[in-house]
């Protein structure tokens, strides 16, 4: 019998082992889902990892009382579909809790880097429309590279980097009317200005509006089947990187901005020219639990476990530096084209590089491949660790080596289904 139980809004992908760290704790974890099928590209999850799952309820009274009946300690988002359900549930029902005055900006991306300049943090330049005319005239004065996108998007779906007016204006034509990868309607779009710099992870944890940094990583990006900066790795740093100091500091700014002050966050942040500035935010855990695990001893889920059940245990370590045994990385391959997938031609090379720990083939020869364009679209991920960063390093050069064309025999005639658009 567990000592206590804890709610966990679409506890589905990485945020299901949630149940294992709550567990470790004494805990276990109640599922309540957002929506009533699952959202588009979600995996079900076994029910039984579950103390209990709830049905759908889109009364939200309703389903207040009935998870009100089971006496959770805490409610919390398992992934950003469920933040805002977290955020109404908790206040609802008298928990620790971001409350809702500004749920809507923890999911916008418009709104929340809003919140942030009216903080008077310093943000980027950007517009919300549907006018195809109105975006032409906005990017023409800006005068330089835009990125468009969903308002409410994930996953980096439906992100186009636009070099010229007529490109925004193009990528606005081509998104409204769609869903986004959470399967909301895109009835208009962010137009921001690109942001020159290296790119970041900050993942944290808060209580009491206390912030502790549970993780920093700096990202890899390619440009490839038409996107800028497409996502290929990301490696974890150590917490006295230079970079992770100014990086922190324009984290928890952020965080104060749109009212985060319970629970796990997930933001990203270019440190530019002139200074860091978000692309944005997520009230909600990352997707790389189970690799700071392994290379820190815990991660984001056993410190967020603390903030929600044991708080005098996470104020006490939150000043605390993480501190990182081993270099370990995430990384993608990127598929060139689309059609049936023949055959991988150097996957063996890749799997015996040193520091490759697991690989994870997502696209089977035989099946149909899609040209890499976002997230869901890789055909294989690797986790890597090694004690020497350089090695690791390395091997990540060398898989972009052989990660080209060649590695793919793709039949682009020959694939069963629809054609990819």
């Amino acid at each position: 019998m567990p000592d206590f139980h804890v709610a966990v809004v679409d506890a589905f992908g990485t945020s299901h082992r949630y149940v294992d760290a709550f567990a470790a704790a004494g805990g276990a974890v109640i599922h309540v889902p957002s929506t009533p099928e699952l959202l588009p590209g979600v995996a079900p999850v076994d029910p039984a990892r579950f103390s209990r799952t709830l049905r759908h309820e889109p009364r939200l009274d309703v389903l207040a009382g009935e998870l009100a009946a089971l006496r959770p300690r805490a409610v919390l988002p398992g992934r950003e579909s469920g933040v805002e359900l977290a955020d109404a549930l908790s206040e609802r029902l008298g928990l620790p809790s971001n409350g809702t005055e500004l749920s809507a900006a923890r999911r916008d991306k418009y709104l929340q880097i809003e919140c942030v300049r009216a903080a008077g943090v310093p943000a980027m330049r950007q517009l919300r429309t549907d006018d195809e005319a109105e975006l032409r005239a906005w990017h023409a004065e800006l005068g330089r590279a835009v990125v468009v996108k969903p308002p409410r998007g994930a996953l980096g779906h439906g992100v186009t980097f636009c070099d010229t007016p007529e490109d925004s204006a193009a990528a606005l034509a081509a998104l409204r009317g769609t869903t986004s990868a959470l399967g909301e309607p895109v009835t208009d779009v962010v137009a921001q200005e690109y942001l020159v710099g290296a790119e970041y992870v900050v993942n944290t944890v808060s209580r009491d509006g206390v912030h502790t940094v549970t993780d920093v990583w700096s990202t890899d990006r390619i440009t490839a089947n038409g996107v800028r900066d497409l996502v290929v790795a990301q490696v974890l740093l150590r917490y006295h990187d230079v970079a992770v100091g100014e990086l922190t500091g324009h984290a928890f700014q952020v965080l104060d901005a749109l009212g985060i002050r319970h629970g796990p966050a997930h933001l990203e942040i270019k440190l530019t020219p002139d200074g860091p500035r978000l692309v944005e935010a997520g009230a909600r855990p990352s997707g790389l639990p189970y690799l700071v695990a392994d290379a820190i001893g815990e991660g984001q889920l056993e410190r967020a476990v603390d903030a929600y059940v044991r708080p005098e245990r996470f104020h006490a370590r939150a000043a605390t530096p993480y501190r990182r045994r081993a270099a370990v990385a995430w990384a993608a391959m990127v598929a060139p084209a689309s059609g049936r997938l023949v055959a991988y031609r150097a996957l063996e090379e890749v799997r015996r590089l040193e520091s490759v720990r697991a690989v994870t083939v997502l696209v089977r020869p035989g099946a149909r491949i899609v040209a890499t364009t976002w997230d869901l679209q890789y055909p294989v991920v690797l986790s890597l660790r090694h004690p020497v960063e350089a090695v690791l390093r390395r091997d990540l050069n060398t898989l972009r080596y052989l990660d080209g064309a060649g590695m793919y025999e793709i039949d682009t005639y020959g694939s069963s289904g629809p054609p990819v658009q």
